[in-house]
């Protein structure tokens, strides 16, 4: 899945580079540095793990909400947000949340204990 979307992005470059148009090489050269943040921005998120839209989902989770309610307000589609446990709940994202999940128990039994 991942070499997949380095894949995708290596021939989304190839191509961007090898088009022929007529624009400026000013508006060449803006929307080259567009797609590369796009790009870098992508494969931050996929060293880390997570999307920034499952980070949002877990916390959202964590202060108490539903799937379809934490769904919706990490900016997923209502499709997507009616089933969250195909199309969310991924391992790397459970296992997130039930780490997250046991570090704020302990905080709050630490804080109870003081």
């Amino acid at each position: 899945m991942i070499k997949s979307r380095i894949l995708s992005s290596v021939c989304e470059e190839i191509e961007l580079n090898s088009r022929e148009d007529s624009r400026s090489d000013a508006a060449v050269a803006l929307e080259h540095g567009k797609k590369q943040a796009k790009v870098k921005k992508r494969r931050s998120e996929i060293r880390n793990g997570l999307t920034q839209r499952q980070r949002a989902f877990i916390l959202e989770k964590l202060v108490g909400q539903n799937d379809k309610n934490a769904a919706l307000s990490a900016g997923y589609s209502l499709s997507v947000a009616e089933n969250t446990k195909q199309r969310i709940w991924k391992p790397s994202v459970r296992q997130e949340f039930e780490r997250l999940s046991t570090e704020l128990s302990k905080q709050i039994l630490s804080q109870k204990m003081l």
